[in-house]
């Protein structure tokens, strides 16, 4: 059964926590290199230009190290399959690619020790962009190898270590519909055989009705019907691009015996009602 139950929010957000899992979510998306001592940032940049206008936005890069480091900038266009990874693709390759409609105003960087610099990012939006709706496109970061003779160590192990970073770019149109996140499928696939374990799968599928990409986090709770005990499951995160549709697999223990209540929560903010789903499985 799925279903809209709005009146649950009050009831189920403080469980949810919502701030503090946003907050999460930003860590998780941001790139800060913290162990290699480089931080970049924003991780993702939303262009709002008019066609034709020029607008710019600005990418930090701070060096936090003692050592110097150097990075090449690339531009791919990307989407996600169909459970939510990135597919990268050649830039000006796919429909709503901007890869084309930017400039930088560095391509190279050296961050010495202790430096930060800032990199201008200007997008040109071509006179037919409200046309293509929201587009998007992927900045990479990539650490250049450093032409310095190895130690005995390094050569013994064969391992260079390199950092390669990526800043979502997107446009954004005016008058964009912004539409809902909706379950549209809550299956249970019994058992699915990974390559050193058995899990009991349960498959959600979310679909982004709007024209704009959403941030949200599915909650899973699994009770046994019986008893009332809880099962804990893992809250995932999600970032869905327009009209996409996601598979959100929840791996469960195979020891599950009995019949248990499986609800999903689909919470993609406060602009946005919950989403709830419910499914009777018998273990």
């Amino acid at each position: 059964m799925i279903y809209d139950r709005c009146y649950l929010e009050l009831i189920r957000r403080w469980r949810i926590r919502t701030s503090l899992l946003s907050v999460i979510f930003y860590l998780l998306c941001t790139w800060n290199c913290f162990a290699q001592g480089i931080s970049i940032s924003p991780s993702r940049i939303f262009f709002k230009g008019f066609p034709g206008e020029t607008v710019q936005e600005v990418i930090t890069l701070t060096n936090n190290s003692s050592i110097s480091f150097n990075f090449i900038t690339a531009l791919k266009d990307w989407h996600r399959d169909s459970i939510g990874r990135k597919v990268y693709d050649a830039p000006g390759d796919v429909e709503h690619s901007n890869s084309r409609w930017i400039r930088l105003s560095e391509s190279t960087i050296n961050l010495n020790p202790n430096e930060t610099k800032r990199i201008v990012v200007s997008m040109t939006v071509p006179k037919d962009a409200g046309a293509r709706g929201l587009t998007n496109s992927m900045l990479f970061f990539t650490q250049m190898k450093e032409q310095t003779k190895l130690s005995k160590e390094k050569k013994q192990l064969g391992v260079n270590v390199l950092l390669e970073v990526g800043v979502q770019i997107y446009h954004v149109p005016p008058g964009l519909t912004p539409g809902e996140l909706d379950f549209v499928a809550f299956e249970d696939q019994g058992i699915i055989k990974l390559e050193t374990d058995s899990v009991r799968r349960v498959a959600l599928k979310v679909k982004n009705t709007g024209e704009i990409n959403k941030d949200a986090h599915v909650r899973f709770e699994l009770t046994n019907v019986q008893t009332g005990a809880e099962i804990p499951v893992k809250t995932t995160a999600i970032a869905m691009l327009p009209h996409a549709q996601q598979w959100i697999y929840v791996d469960l223990p195979i020891s599950l015996k009995g019949k248990h209540l499986g609800v999903a929560i689909l919470d993609a903010g406060d602009n946005y009602d919950l989403r709830v789903a419910e499914k009777e499985i018998d273990y």
